[in-house]
C-alpha cells in the first residue's frame, strides 16, 4: 500500500510539473498571434465613374387651349389621343352673331365715309330731312336696345337666359349707341357748312367704325382654336352645343417629340453640368438615350438649396411619357483613389486610414475628396498598392499585429 501511494503521489507531481511548464508557452503563443483582418488594395481608377441623379420626365410642350371669346361650341375637330399637326383647326364657336357684327360695322364705315363726302359738299333740305328720319330711327333702336338690356338683367337674375344671351344684348346696345351718335353727328353736319372740325369729326367716325370692324373680326378669330404646335390630344373638356366662356379650358395638348428631365443638383455637383453638354438618360424600363443639357440655373433655389438643371432628350416614338422617372448619368472626374467609405476614419479635424505594412497596422492621415455612392475619393496620403483595413478601423491601434486577408 505504501508503495502504491508513493507511486501515485509521484505521478501527480510529474503531471503538475508538466502543466506548469506548458502554461507560459501557451500564453506566449497567444501574445504573438496576429489577428486576421479584411483589407482592400488601393488601385488606380480605370473604369469611368458616373454621377446618377433621378428626375421626372415632362413633355416638351404642354398647353391647355381656350377660346378667346365666349359662345356656343359649333364643332370639335379632334378626339382624345389624336396626333395633331401644327395649325390644325381643333374647335370653333357659332360665329353667326359675330358675322353680323362685321357686316354692321362695315356698313357703318361706308355710312361714315358717305357722311364725310356730304359734309364736304354741303347738304340740301331733302338730305337734311332724310337724315332727320335716320336720327329718329336710330334713337328708337337705341331706346329698344336699352329696354332689352334692362329686361335681360332681370331675366338673367332669374336664370331665364344665359350670360351669353345677356352679353349679346349689351353688344346690341353698344351698336345702337354708336348708330344714334353717328346719325346725330351726320344731321348736325348737314345743318352747317363744312368746317375743319366737321371734317375731323367725320374722319373720327370713319376710324371708329373701322375699329368696330376689326374688333368684330377679332371675335371671329377668337372663336377658333388652332394647334399652336404638333402634338397629342390629352383631353377635351367640352362638347358640341355647350356654352363656353372666354379663357375657359377646352383642349389639352402635349408635345412628346422630346422629353425634358428636371434635376435638382447640389453645389458640389453643379460643376459637372455645362450647357449643351451631353449626358445619358435611362428610364425605369431600361430604355436609354442621349440627352442634351439645355438649362443650368445661374442661382440656387432658396427653398431646395440646389440648382435646377434641365435635360432634353429626343423621343421620336413617344414611348417616354410625362411623369415617368428617369435617371441621368454624368461622367465625373476622379483625381485620386476610390476606397470604401468605412475604410476612412475621422480624428478631430483630419481623416485617416489604417494601412497594413509588414504585418502591422500603420495610421496614415489622408486628404479626401468627393463621395461616389458608397466610396470616397482619397486625394493624398496613400499610394497604389497600399493595403487598407476595409472596416472597423476604430477598433485597431497603430502597431497592432494583423494578418491581411482580401484584395
Amino acid at each position: 500500500m505504501k508503495k502504491q501511494a508513493a507511486f501515485i503521489l509521484a505521478s501527480l507531481m510529474l503531471v503538475t510539473a508538466g502543466c506548469s511548464q506548458d502554461q507560459p508557452e501557451a500564453a506566449s503563443q497567444e501574445i504573438v498571434k496576429a489577428k486576421v483582418v479584411e483589407v482592400v488594395t488601393v488601385k488606380p481608377q480605370t473604369d469611368s465613374v458616373l454621377l446618377q441623379l433621378t428626375g421626372i420626365m415632362e413633355a416638351k410642350r404642354d398647353a391647355v387651349l381656350p377660346f378667346g371669346t365666349g359662345g356656343t361650341i359649333a364643332s370639335i375637330g379632334a378626339v382624345k389621343g389624336a396626333h395633331i399637326a401644327q395649325g390644325q383647326l381643333l374647335a370653333t364657336l357659332d360665329t353667326r352673331y359675330y358675322q353680323k357684327e362685321v357686316e354692321a360695322a362695315a356698313s357703318q364705315v361706308t355710312e361714315a365715309a358717305a357722311r364725310k363726302s356730304k359734309t364736304l359738299k354741303g347738304a340740301n333740305e331733302e338730305a337734311i330731312e332724310q337724315q332727320q328720319l335716320q336720327v329718329t330711327n336710330a334713337q328708337n333702336q337705341l331706346a329698344k336696345a336699352r329696354e332689352d338690356v334692362e329686361v335681360g338683367a332681370r331675366l338673367l337674375a332669374g336664370g331665364a337666359i344665359s350670360q351669353s344671351e345677356m352679353d349679346e344684348r349689351k353688344r346690341a346696345l353698344t351698336s345702337a349707341e354708336i348708330g344714334a351718335r353717328n346719325a346725330q353727328l351726320a344731321l348736325d353736319s348737314l345743318r352747317r357748312a363744312a368746317e375743319p372740325e366737321d371734317v375731323a369729326i367725320a374722319n373720327a367716325s370713319i376710324t371708329q367704325a373701322a375699329s368696330q370692324v376689326e374688333r368684330a373680326k377679332k371675335s371671329i378669330d377668337d372663336a377658333r382654336i388652332e394647334a399652336p404646335f404638333a402634338g397629342t390630344v390629352v383631353d377635351i373638356y367640352k362638347q358640341i352645343g355647350e356654352q363656353v366662356s372666354p379663357g375657359e379650358q377646352m383642349i389639352h395638348l402635349v408635345d412628346l417629340s422630346e422629353i425634358k428631365v428636371t434635376l435638382d443638383v447640389t453645389n458640389d455637383e453643379i460643376g459637372l453640368f455645362g450647357k449643351d453638354s451631353k449626358v445619358q438618360v435611362a428610364s425605369q424600363d431600361g430604355k436609354t438615350g442621349e440627352g442634351n443639357v439645355t438649362f443650368v440655373a445661374p442661382v440656387m433655389d432658396k427653398q431646395t438649396g440646389k440648382y435646377r438643371v434641365e435635360v432634353t432628350v429626343a423621343n421620336p416614338d413617344e414611348s417616354w411619357r410625362g411623369g415617368m422617372m428617369a435617371t441621368v448619368k454624368v461622367p465625373r472626374k476622379i483625381a485620386g483613389f476610390l476606397v470604401p467609405l468605412e475604410s476612412v476614419g475621422v480624428s478631430q479635424a483630419n481623416h485617416y486610414v489604417m494601412a497594413v505594412v509588414d504585418g502591422s497596422t500603420v495610421k496614415k492621415e489622408v486628404k479626401t475628396g468627393q463621395l461616389v455612392d458608397d466610396q470616397i475619393e482619397i486625394l493624398s496620403g496613400v499610394s497604389a498598392g497600399d493595403q487598407l483595413l476595409k472596416s472597423g478601423i476604430t477598433f485597431y491601434v497603430e502597431g497592432q499585429k494583423v494578418e491581411a486577408k482580401g484584395e
